[in-house]
């Protein structure tokens, strides 16, 4: 089921094994739902809004630092790469849009790429 917040845990690299279990950001449900997230080199977190048309960008006590709009409904989630880690990549999705709306948002479903100057880090390895 989902749900409108995000979850932040404690992270033991070491052992690959997560604990503490918290909300880190309820959000109202009319801005979308939580799909995808990551986190960049200033350890904020970038949360990607299925039905909420945007990706956000919160700093580490959960505050909204940035918002970047999108021309689409499905926002699903998002990378950064790019020679020095700065593009930020997005993937969307036309799934459950009404023929309307697919027509609406003729870009649902590409993958859109956001120059934001803000440096990500590389995917750690996850042990489970």
């Amino acid at each position: 089921m989902f749900r409108s917040q995000v979850l932040a845990y404690d992270y033991d690299s070491a052992a690959g094994t997560v604990s503490g279990r918290r909300t880190f950001v309820a959000m109202p449900r009319e801005t979308g739902l939580p799909d995808g997230i990551i986190v960049d080199s200033e350890d904020y977190v970038w949360v990607a809004h299925w039905d909420g048309w945007k990706i956000t960008r919160y700093d580490p006590t959960g505050r909204v630092n940035l918002e970047i709009k999108l021309p689409v409904k499905n926002v699903t989630s998002m990378a950064f790469g790019g020679e020095n880690l700065t593009d930020l990549y997005i993937t969307t999705a036309w799934l459950s849009l009404t023929d309307a709306e697919r027509g609406a948002q003729p870009l649902a479903g590409d993958l859109f790429r956001v120059k934001t100057g803000i440096k990500g880090l590389p995917e750690p390895q996850f042990a489970g």
